[in-house]
């Protein structure tokens, strides 16, 4: 008997092992358009929890002009999981005024003292409320929803999440429902606030469109059928490249038209978010070596230089192709360069799935690609999360979300 019981421990300690690498061990499919293929989705397993991060009032906070401050707040709760888990991998996608995370139990502690650190400096340093939220995912699965995760080898040094199964969805509604006593959102008792934000980077000027416009769209199936789902939005995905191209055609950076800021004003949300909870002193000694960094990197750069680590003559071809710039989370979600010819078609293709009730969608247009950084090394592991500027995703959220809104009003 008792060996049996051992046996069944092992067992059980061999399972929470698989669990807590279960993203790690995930195979990565390597062709974007496969991204509703469901054979490529693996269930997250059902001990693990959804964390989601957004800003409150992004809407209002972009429309007085602190759009880079939102973006930056979604990209420094990224930060400061990521450092929080050190090296176990977990899938997160970039929303543009926040993340959303899947991490096992074992780093729920952890994860829980960074990210009230991160509302904590959001507060400070830029005035902004972070909501936290954190939900089981057997609560989710108890519900009737999924959780299925997709790994996308983006490039050689970069593996990207995807989503899908309604999960995501019923745990943002689960953390935003306003009652008082919301047992999903994340409290301060009993937990010491610690944050680490190494490695979070907003040191480029914003990206020029290589074309006439940059666009952040938004795409949501809404037929209830996950087939039929998946069918059109294989269609839709397939009609984008006919309009705009191949990847490589509106893709909305260019490595010729990278340049680094050496403005104050454009690094202070890096100055705040790495010298956050430091003294007045740090700060100053930060933003002096920041600038002769970055004078440092644009010598770098400019005449090709190689280290024993890194290719700096390569470095901004290797950014390009480690940008988040596509990717599906239950909404595809892309920053297009293009026309307005091209966007003028994009939108008559979609206004029509639309009246007839099969998908809600968003586009934000603008001239410029704003790119916030998460580098771990300057070789090989960095990623560069793209959004269009002055708004980009939570604008086209605002119209995707009316939209909604409407469908549901037209289903009463």
């Amino acid at each position: 008997m008792c060996m049996a019981m051992l046996k069944v421990g092992d067992l059980s300690t061999r399972l929470r092992g698989m669990h807590r690498h279960f993203y790690q061990q995930l195979k990565p499919f390597t062709r974007f358009s496969d991204f509703t293929e469901s054979g490529n989705y693996a269930d997250c397993p059902e001990d693990w929890y959804v964390v989601i991060t957004d800003v409150k009032g992004s809407t209002q906070a972009i429309e007085r002009g602190h759009y880079k401050a939102v973006n930056s707040l979604g990209v420094a709760s990224i930060m400061a999981v990521l450092n929080a888990v050190k090296t176990e991998s977990i899938p997160f996608v970039f929303g543009g005024d926040g993340a959303s995370f899947c991490i096992p139990p074992e780093k729920a502690d952890v994860v829980r003292s960074a990210l009230l650190a991160t509302r904590i400096m959001a507060e400070e340093q830029f005035d902004l409320d972070l909501r936290i939220g954190m939900v089981p995912v057997k609560t989710i699965l108890d519900a009737g929803e999924q959780i299925r995760i997709a790994k996308y080898q983006v490039s050689d040094h970069y593996q990207q999440a995807m989503f899908r199964g309604g999960g995501l969805g019923y745990a943002e509604t689960l953390i935003k429902d306003p009652a008082d006593e919301n047992p999903y959102l994340l409290k301060h008792e009993g937990i010491e606030p610690c944050g680490d934000f190494h490695g979070f980077e907003c040191r480029w000027n914003e990206i020029p469109t290589p074309h006439e416009e940059t666009i952040a769209l938004l795409i949501q199936a809404v037929e209830e059928n996950e087939h039929s789902r998946d069918e059109l939005l294989v269609r839709i995905h397939a009609k984008i490249r006919e309009i705009y191209g191949a990847a490589e055609e509106h893709h909305p950076v260019r490595a010729e038209t990278l340049s680094l800021s050496f403005s104050l004003h454009q690094l202070a949300g890096e100055i705040a978010i790495r010298t956050a909870f430091k003294s007045v002193v740090y700060r100053v000694f930060y933003t002096t070596r920041l600038l002769f960094v970055l004078l440092a990197g644009k010598y770098l750069m400019a005449k090709g230089v190689q280290t024993n680590s890194t290719d700096w003559g390569a470095y901004k071809e290797s950014l390009v192709v480690n940008c988040d710039y596509r990717k599906f989370d239950e909404v595809l979600r892309m920053v297009l360069a293009g026309t307005r010819q091209q966007r003028e078609a994009l939108c008559s293709y979609l206004n029509h799935l639309q009246q007839t009730e099969k998908v809600v969608y968003g586009i934000h247009c603008t001239t410029h690609a704003l790119m916030t950084c998460a580098v771990f090394d300057y070789a090989n592991e960095h990623i560069h999360f793209l959004d269009a500027s002055d708004g980009g995703y939570a604008m086209a959220a605002r119209e995707l979300k009316q939209q909604l809104v409407r469908l549901s009003g037209n289903n009463d």
